[in-house]
């Protein structure tokens, strides 16, 4: 299953930050690319908001274990510190979640903004992960294009199985470990000692990876829209941050009560799940013919609090629920469909941006599931379909919990499809050494996606972390003002 709502990204860090306290004197240097190194990387003209960067690839193996099944072109982009007359103070390595989202083109510029306090001193080190962008971009012809948005639950996990099918010998090379292999090869051909990590959303399991697999060469780690490597995607910690927010929303604008809301939620998806609709939605000329069911509208309502928070979606979402409890299903039809052409937009993009194929890849092995891949699909199905039985829809009200863990995007039963692999596994075992760096763990109080629960539990993984809950912020807390402000001074402030 995914862990965030694609292009999350696109609000990353987008506030930008306040310049902060310059480092302590006699603060430990950790140097930059020299001048040398930097000097036998190319000009990147393709990359307008990066006027100082130089590009570069490598070539990797796509299986370490088996160098001998052929190789991935790995990419990167380097943006140098702007103050030459004084040492550099190390590299940021940023990634903006995923997985299967670029680094470079979609959010480099972004992340050079945000981060400008850091950059006088610090070069930035954008590299697009296996699988996506301008490292051997990877597709498969039943998720290629904005399609599989529109079609249901049982069709999406079809092509998703599909896409596993067609990528065969393939299907085990786009594991987490196999990216941060990748990160820490760019890092020795670039010379470098230690970086200081930066992840959101799918980053913050990323670079936890990194951080396990090669401790030495890592400074500090920022984590934004946090969740622990070995956390339980089936868990109702979702639901319940979702309640928390409705409610922080309402009391915040004074206009709805939360309470309310919530009930209204769950009387109008109970009634969809006894009495589905239907809607029409048009995407570039296409009409797309949707069931209005409880899935539907449980994705819809999830993907509220699993971004950058936005009161007018919503208090959308109130109004709609408040308007079909009174028999007009009309509203709730526009949420539906606002949902669908925005998710539709981003499936557009293609894999030199987004790669729906590269996400799913990493997804399916990476991710717990209840299910073996050894087993035929009908075994796989029982053993999940028992694992939801067990579930207490309560602990997911206002949804069901079949809804809520099924929601389009975030299905723990996406991969029942997939092919048989017997490599599929978590990045390490839970309770895995993880270094005594400085750690900073973000979470807002407004996401429902990976809440603050999960960054405690982030931040739990680590002997020395810090955790903070930043009022206002949803899926993207590095995006607010505060957020983005504690990371420049974290990293800059940190020692070790």
């Amino acid at each position: 299953m995914k862990k965030h709502a694609v292009l999350a990204v696109s609000a990353l860090l987008a506030a930008g930050c306040a310049a902060a306290p310059t480092p302590a004197a006699g603060a430990q240097l950790t140097p930059t690319v020299s001048t040398t190194t930097l000097n036998a990387l190319v000009a990147c003209p393709e990359l307008p908001s990066l006027p100082t960067a130089r590009c570069g690839r490598i070539t990797v193996p796509r299986d370490r274990e088996h160098p001998a099944e052929g190789t991935i072109q790995v990419s990167f982009a380097l943006v140098p510190h702007t103050d030459t007359s004084r040492p550099g103070l190390g590299t940021i390595v940023p990634n903006p979640g995923g997985p299967g989202t670029s680094t470079i083109d979609l959010s480099g510029g972004l992340f050079a903004e945000a981060l400008t306090p850091l950059l006088d001193r610090r070069d930035l080190l954008l590299i697009d992960p296996r699988g996506v962008g301008r490292s051997s971009a990877l597709s498969c012809p039943a998720l290629d294009g904005p399609t599989r948005v529109f079609e249901p639950l049982a069709e999406q996990r079809r092509l998703i199985g599909e896409c596993g099918a067609h990528l065969g010998d393939r299907v085990s090379d786009y594991a987490t470990t196999a990216v941060a292999d990748d990160i820490d090869a760019v890092r020795a051909t670039l010379g470098l000692d230690r970086l200081d990590l930066l992840g959101v959303s799918y980053g913050t399991y990323l670079m936890p990876t990194y951080a396990q697999r090669f401790p030495e060469h890592v400074r500090t780690v920022s984590l934004a829209g946090a969740y622990a490597v070995n956390e339980d995607p089936t868990s109702a910690v979702g639901p319940a941050a979702f309640r928390r927010a409705i409610r922080l929303v309402c009391e915040r604008t004074k206009r709805c009560d939360g309470d309310r809301a919530l009930d209204d939620l769950a009387a109008v998806l109970e009634r969809l799940r006894a009495e589905p609709g239907s809607l029409d939605v048009v995407f570039r000329g296409t009409t797309h013919r949707v069931a209005l069911d409880e899935w539907q509208l449980t994705s819809a309502a999830g993907r509220v609090f699993s971004n950058k928070p936005d009161t007018d979606a919503t208090l959308a979402l109130v109004d709609a629920v408040a308007a079909a409890r009174n028999g007009d299903l009309d509203p709730v039809r526009d949420v539906v469909r606002r949902n669908l052409l925005a998710q539709a937009e981003i499936y557009s993009y293609g894999p030199l941006a987004l790669s729906d194929a590269g996400s799913w890849a990493t997804s399916c092995h990476d991710y717990p599931r209840s299910f073996d891949y050894a087993d035929p699909i009908a075994e796989r199905t029982g053993d999940y379909e028992a694992a939801l039985a067990e579930l207490d829809d309560a602990d997911f009200a206002p949804f069901s919990a079949r809804a809520w863990s099924t929601r389009a995007d975030y299905d723990t039963g996406a991969c029942l499809n997939w092919p048989d692999d017997p490599t599929a596994r978590s990045p390490f075992e839970a309770g895995a050494d993880l270094p005594d760096v400085p750690v900073l763990v973000l979470s807002g109080d407004l996401d429902a996606n990976t809440p603050s629960e999960s960054g405690r539990a982030a931040a739990a993984q680590f002997p020395r972390a810090t955790f903070r809950e930043i009022a206002g912020a949803g899926h993207t807390p590095a995006s607010t003002p505060e957020g983005a402000d504690a990371i420049v001074r974290f990293v800059r402030d940190a020692h070790r």
